[in-house]
């Protein structure tokens, strides 16, 4: 007959139980945590005022940005409108959202926006001094000192010509830095100027946010007036080359027309009952060469008629809807909230560490 251990039942009991999380366990627990934060309590506090104070200077520090924003309306009619609208009901209408993508790529050219930086204005923020925008621009964001390095000195850099062709390497860089400043690079996170439509109602949107409302406003409106002259200028070019040659080929034909016809009138005159065949020749000559002419002009005529439709019925319109007025939109950290912000996050680093370290010790202790 095998041994039985009569306590085999009771230990067994005892190691199920052990292995039970029961709710007494977890208060303790849970009162163990509470002590040791108590405990370190003021190492809590420690790092909610340095992350709190951080944060608030930082905010309190920061200059506001005023964000001036245009709105405007293009419309292609250079071709294919009733086509694309037909396309557009189908979902298929992608030239028009291709010129719309066109006129933003072009509003962040270089062309476009170098123009608007050597362009002269006066602003209020720096004494009404007369000066280029680049050089309000960086002076108001202070970018001489963000460009200065142990191997570049911009300090109070300022351009002092706006020929391209006349720069320096140094200004070349300059020009390429703040041009990446504006329209973005992949190191620009948030430039000071942007392009953007609404894919539903195809209206653009043009932004420049500045330290200066002045300035925002007349970046702003300076760009559409560049980008409306310079897309008109280009699309219509071809056209309104085809419309100066026929008015010149028109002028031309009517030119000799009225020195034939002066001719034959200063024959007739001169040589009145015309018998004589080789005059009457030379009469018909002239008659037929008339005739030649008018057929001529009557079709040039018709051509300039029909380059001069095309081009005003082709002509894009580029049209304002809403242009930004003081006082525009003004975007900065509230000071409170990123106190707030400072509290929470060095409260819950500090609580973080703290119970990862009871953790680890205790681990090590069992």
């Amino acid at each position: 007959m095998s041994d039985i251990n009569p306590n085999a039942h009771t230990n067994t009991s005892h190691t199920e139980q052990d292995g039970d999380l029961t709710l007494k366990d977890v208060l303790y627990t849970l009162m163990e945590f509470w002590r040791e934060l108590w405990r370190r309590k003021w190492w809590i506090v420690l790092a909610s005022l340095i992350f709190a104070s951080f944060l608030g200077y930082k905010a309190y520090n920061t200059t506001p940005m005023f964000d001036a924003k245009l709105t405007y309306l293009f419309n292609d009619n250079s071709g294919g409108g009733a086509l694309s609208g037909l396309l557009g009901s189908f979902g298929l209408g992608g030239e028009d959202k291709a010129n719309l993508n066109r006129v933003l790529e072009l509003s962040k050219s270089r062309n476009i926006i170098q123009k608007i930086l050597f362009t002269k204005v006066e602003l209020d923020t720096l004494g009404k001094k007369e000066d280029y925008i680049a050089n309000y621009l960086i002076a108001l964001h202070r970018y001489d000192k963000l460009w200065t390095n142990e191997n570049s000195d911009y300090t109070d850099f300022r351009f002092n010509s706006g020929n391209i062709n006349d720069f320096s390497r140094k200004e070349l860089n300059a020009l390429k830095m703040l041009y990446g400043l504006i329209v973005g690079t992949p190191s620009v996170k948030e430039p000071l100027f942007t392009n953007s439509f609404d894919k539903s109602t195809g209206i653009l949107t043009i932004s420049t946010k500045t330290v200066d409302e002045d300035l925002s406003i007349l970046m702003s409106t300076q760009v559409f007036n560049e980008l409306r002259t310079y897309y008109l200028d280009n699309i219509t070019k071809g056209s309104q080359n085809t419309l100066t040659f026929t008015k010149e080929k028109t002028d031309s034909v009517y030119h000799l027309l009225r020195i034939k016809e002066t001719q034959l009138s200063k024959f007739d005159d001169s040589h009145r009952n015309l018998a004589d065949p080789g005059l009457l020749t030379q009469r018909k000559m002239l008659e037929t060469e008339i005739l030649k002419l008018k057929a001529m002009y009557a079709e040039v005529t018709k051509n300039r008629e029909l380059a001069d439709f095309r081009l005003n019925s082709g002509l894009p319109e580029i049209v304002i809807i809403d242009e930004p007025i003081p006082p525009v939109g003004m975007s900065a950290p509230s000071l409170i909230i990123e106190i707030i912000k400072g509290i929470l996050f060095g409260g819950l680093l500090a609580f973080t560490i703290i119970s990862g370290r009871k953790i680890v010790l205790d681990a090590l202790k069992s």
